[in-house]
């Protein structure tokens, strides 16, 4: 598809507007009031083909004073839109949820913002799941970008490339596809491919567990098989109560030469454990996250607590309240979420009992209002007999 070929497009769905203020500020004629901006972010969208849905618009940047509503869903011409704006690290997140919360049919994505590696990846995601996904093009270095209409039709862009422009389809809204449809819908599994989040996932029906391990600082032993960690994990895990339909996904720094030979989408092993290029420790942090919702997103519980996440890695500790709030949301959506540790005296994957002491003195509920589930209650249990170190408990 050519970069600026026209592709007539014509859509009354929900459109999501996410903003990068550090990539793209404000106007500065219009830092006061961006209901101006906004309106001619509407204009633009109705000229592409994006008409009758309401807009939503997301602003988000590190350096930003305040969060909340900006704009509490006003009514300017008889059309819809409101804002928000909000501090936080990274928005990728923020996009796999809204994708999850809109029913009626796949959203549209509008994102004004730089495609950096894990953003690309996301849209990527979400476009292979049946939502349509406009990018803007960065200016020029020198150039500040005009947020007027001519500006963003000019600079919009499918992602993967075409121009979208209003032509009338005859697509009624009551017949486009419903995303609560999806849970209907079995995708087999194909043991030919990695299972790497960049489409929707194999179904798993009923009790399932999904691991996700920072294999950097949680490391594997070294002389074993990608199959031969795969039982070692999931024999741990069944020992201790858990499904034992259980899929692993682990996370390597790309730098790293020895677990580079691990990656690539042509690896695929007898196990249902998949290696991931995640980048360095903030990265691999931001990537975790969001496969862990795109995995739920996936994978809709069917009863309280049928499915258990479980979360080996570090680099959550002390990493602020957005990613704790990130995590307690997964317990509020009834996933069983266990979170391990591997502090220093634990973490050597070397050790006989390895990685079962992990899980029996590094390992620990996301304590919430709500009460886990039994399942590894008798195990923690004895863990204290030994009298194990005090667990950690996220608050």
């Amino acid at each position: 598809m050519g970069e600026d070929e026209i592709i007539g497009f014509e859509s009354l769905k929900q459109t999501l507007v996410y903003w990068n203020m550090d990539d793209y500020p404000i106007p500065v004629d219009t830092t006061d009031d961006l209901d101006p901006v906004f309106r001619d972010i509407l204009k633009a969208l109705h000229v592409m083909g994006f008409r009758e849905g309401s807009m939503q618009v997301s602003l988000y940047d590190e350096q930003i004073n305040r969060e909340g509503a900006l704009v509490d869903w006003t009514l300017p011409e008889s059309e819809t839109y409101g804002a928000c704006v909000y501090k936080v690290p990274d928005i990728t997140w923020y996009m796999i949820r809204d994708s999850s919360f809109y029913r009626a049919g796949p959203v549209n994505y509008f994102v004004i913002a730089k495609p950096k590696r894990e953003l690309h990846r996301v849209l990527h995601c979400l476009q292979s799941r049946r939502h349509n996904v406009l990018l803007v093009k960065p200016p020029p270095p020198d150039e500040e970008f005009l947020f007027s209409v001519a500006s963003l039709l000019e600079n919009a862009r499918f992602l993967g490339g075409g121009k979208p422009r209003f032509k009338e389809l005859y697509v009624s809204y009551a017949s486009e596809y419903d995303m609560c449809f999806e849970e209907y819908v079995d995708i087999p599994e194909d043991l030919s491919k990695t299972v790497d989040f960049s489409e929707r996932i194999p179904t798993v029906r009923g009790p399932r567990t999904a691991v996700f391990w920072d294999a950097v600082d949680c490391p594997f032993p070294p002389s074993s098989t990608p199959d031969e960690i795969y039982h070692s994990i999931s024999s741990a895990l069944v020992e201790r109560y858990l499904s034992d339909n259980i899929t692993i996904w682990a996370y390597l720094d790309d730098d790293d030469k020895k677990g580079s030979a691990l990656l690539g989408g042509d690896k695929t092993w007898t196990s249902r454990i998949y290696f991931l290029p995640g980048g360095d420790k903030a990265s691999r942090r931001i990537r975790m996250l969001n496969d862990m919702f795109l995995w739920a997103r996936d994978s809709p519980r069917g009863m309280r607590y049928e499915a258990s996440l479980v979360l080996f890695a570090d680099q959550f500790i002390g990493a602020g309240g957005y990613y704790t709030d990130m995590l307690r949301r997964l317990d509020a959506m009834y996933y069983d979420l266990l979170f391990v540790t591997p502090t220093l005296d634990i973490n050597n994957p070397e050790s006989p009992q390895w990685p079962g002491l992990l899980l029996d003195r590094g390992a620990t509920y996301f304590a919430f209002e709500e009460p886990p589930s039994p399942k590894m209650h008798e195990a923690h249990a004895a863990a204290e007999e030994e009298e194990t170190p005090k667990k950690l408990q996220i608050i």
